[in-house]
């Protein structure tokens, strides 16, 4: 006889992996300079953490590309980030929100797929659509509240 036994486990989390789908890069300003408009100009994002997911060899466009920070949960410090740039973010993201919660190997714990949680908007409200944050030079996010991952957990339930 197969039975299935529920219980509680506890991992440590240690990162947040985001995958995000921005509408509107030029919503972000890095180094008090508007970022590149993907659409207008065939243009490369200049955000740090922005990965190319599109095809080789053809037009550029926004939507080929995704913004992907590692965030330390503990510290909000984004570890992928270029040190000495500082960014304002307020990214529209369009119901195409993706992350990952890791262990201190990278491995997945559990994933979120849905609208924009609240950690992910420290520096105004964001509604479930945008993430809204500034990052200083060392990466770090300001205000973040990392107890909010939790709350991550219990909408992904």
């Amino acid at each position: 006889m197969k039975i299935t036994i529920n219980k509680p486990t506890e991992f440590e989390a240690v990162y947040l992996e985001v995958d995000a789908g921005v509408r509107y890069w030029d919503d972000g300003y890095i180094n008090g300079m508007e970022d590149t408009d993907c659409e207008e100009t065939d243009g490369i994002p200049q955000m740090p953490c922005a990965e190319y997911m599109g095809e080789q060899h053809m037009v550029l466009r926004g939507y080929n590309w995704r913004w992907r920070p590692l965030i330390d949960i503990e510290t909000g410090q984004i570890v992928n980030w270029s040190q000495g740039t500082t960014a304002r973010v307020h990214y529209k993201v369009c119901d195409d929100f993706l992350c990952d919660i890791l262990d201190g190997n990278k491995n997945v714990i559990t994933s979120y797929d849905g609208y924009v949680p609240k950690i992910m908007c420290p520096a105004d409200e964001g509604y479930g659509d945008y993430i809204i944050m500034n990052i200083d030079e060392n990466g770090f996010i300001q205000g973040w509240k990392k107890e909010l991952i939790k709350r991550l957990i219990q909408e992904e339930d």
